[in-house]
Formats: structure tokens, sequence, C-alpha cells
């Protein structure tokens, strides 16, 4: 009997050297858990703030274009109707870049194919393409398409940008204006 428990004392020695292991691959599996979840939070944050924004400066290319149509009609400008949409009046689709500084027709910038990132400002908190002294430059670029098919202008704004180092991220907007003046 004495050498059945000489022998039980030593396994309870081993047990034990192997519920501590178990139990800290346990904790450990668990604070991977969490710092994963963590870490996929932060980033996911980041793409719908991200996404967030650039649905916001593609609406406002939308607006942007719309102001050059109403620039034009209230100066009274010539081209197609009577002055309405002289700055898209061209064959084909026009790619261009503007911001709120864009004042007419003039001050369009062509699309280069990569686009020019725009900068935020946090003094006026617009975003644009010159970079004042408080402009901190973004991820963003964005391309107005405008194509005019008769009396209808149909714009599109594009706004492109990376979440991270790996995902390419596009935001598309349309939006039709008629000439509903008569000729």
């Amino acid at each position: 009997m004495k050498f059945f428990m000489k022998s039980t004392s030593r396994n309870k020695k081993g047990q034990s050297l192997i519920e501590a292991m178990v139990a800290l691959s346990v904790l450990t599996m668990g604070f991977l858990g969490i710092l994963t979840l963590l870490s996929k939070s932060f980033f996911y944050n980041r793409e719908v703030s991200d996404t967030m924004k650039a649905t916001y400066l593609a609406s406002e290319g939308i607006e942007i274009a719309k102001n050059l149509v109403d620039h034009d009609t209230t100066l009274g400008l010539e081209g197609l109707g009577g002055g309405w949409g002289s700055c898209f009046a061209t064959q084909g689709p026009l790619g261009f870049e503007a911001d709120y500084l864009t004042q007419n027709c003039n001050a369009l910038t062509a699309y280069n194919g990569s686009g020019n990132f725009l900068y935020y400002d946090s003094a006026t908190h617009f975003y644009g393409y010159t970079p004042f002294a408080s402009a901190v430059k973004t991820n963003f670029t964005r391309e107005i398409m405008t194509t005019q098919n008769g009396d209808e202008i149909i714009v599109k704004s594009i706004v492109r940008w990376n979440t991270g180092t790996i995902t390419s991220q596009t935001i598309k907007l349309e939006a039709h204006f008629y000439n509903w003046r008569p000729h």
C-alpha cells in the first residue's frame, strides 16, 4: 500500500503542472480573441467612417455640377438651351475635378486618370484641392463626369479611396438634370 501512495503523490505534482498549462493556454486564447475583436472593430469603424465621408464627397460633386449649370443659366451664357449646360456641351463624357471654390467653367480641371487628392481644411471644415496651412491631405479623389444628351445632363460623381493598405473602395452617385425652361 505504501508503494501505491507514493505513486499517487507523484501523479498529483504532474497533474497540477498540466492543469496550470491548460488554464494558461485557455486564458491566452481568450485574450487573443478579444484583441482580434478589437482590431477588427477599429478597422471596420474606419471603413464605415471613410465610406460615409466618401458618400458626402460624391454628393458634393453632384452639387458642384448643379451649381455650374445654375451659374450658366443665371448669367444667360450661350450654349444649349440659351445658356443651360454650356459648361458640359461636349461630345461624350467629360471628366473633371472641382471643389467648393469652383465658381465657373473656366476653373474646371480635367481629371487625369489617377486624380489629385482632396485636402481637409480643419479651419473651415471643407474638402478641396488647395492645400491651405491648416489643411491635411486625405486619401480621397473625386471625379465628376458629365454627359449631355439633348435636354438632359447626366452627372456621375465618383469618389475613390483606400482603407488600409489593401482595400480600394469606390462610391458612385448619379443625377439627371433636365432643361425644364422653354427654349
